[in-house]
């Protein structure tokens, strides 16, 4: 298991606000630790994105990632969003002992690269949801609450506590902003 999360979460319930100033990560790792959230851990991850040979993964709404982390390798599955207020999925993880036989495999198969995601993460547990404080690559600072138990209400709950819910927030995972900002490249 990767810092912070399962191995396996069969939906993945999720919103991501937009910090205007990497600084206000800082605040936010203050109020946690008020709030008396457990830090566990920090780890620089890199995602790869692959697209279907056969289907437009950007038509589909799915994603298929490769995530290194911490000497560790996921493969993860992602389903089309389902809508609402927050982001809601199908996500499949499974735990890889060697990321390049993976790569491999996958490129062997005829799954092409698409881009990369890199981001310092810092993983924080409260009551019912998973808070990640991500610095992206190209992209800036976000905030990620995601539910553990419960669904969109438990979400908005912990974003609210948080003073999270005064910032703009996006469904789009990191994938779409980044090829967003590279002119819809992939």
């Amino acid at each position: 298991m990767l810092c912070g999360r399962p191995r396996a979460a069969m939906r993945e319930v999720e919103t991501k606000v937009v910090l205007p100033d990497c600084a206000l990560l800082e605040a936010l790792r203050s109020r946690l630790a008020r709030l008396g959230a457990t830090h566990e851990g920090d780890v620089v991850e890199e995602d790869v994105y692959y697209q279907h040979p056969c289907r437009d993964f950007a038509e589909t709404d799915e994603a298929l990632r490769v995530r290194r982390a911490g000497g560790r390798c996921e493969l993860t599955y992602k389903g089309p969003k389902e809508g609402g207020t927050v982001k809601a999925r199908r996500e499949e993880t499974v735990e890889v002992g060697d990321c390049k036989a993976i790569d491999a495999i996958l490129e062997a198969l005829g799954f092409r690269k698409v881009a990369v995601v890199r981001k310092k993460r810092s993983y924080y547990r409260m009551p019912g949801v998973v808070v990640s404080l991500d610095e992206v690559e190209g992209l800036g600072c976000f905030a990620e609450v995601e539910a553990r138990e419960g669904g969109e209400a438990t979400v908005l709950e912990a974003l609210k506590l948080l003073g999270l819910d005064r910032y703009p927030s996006t469904t789009k995972s990191y994938l779409e902003l980044l090829l967003e900002k590279m002119g819809g490249e992939g």
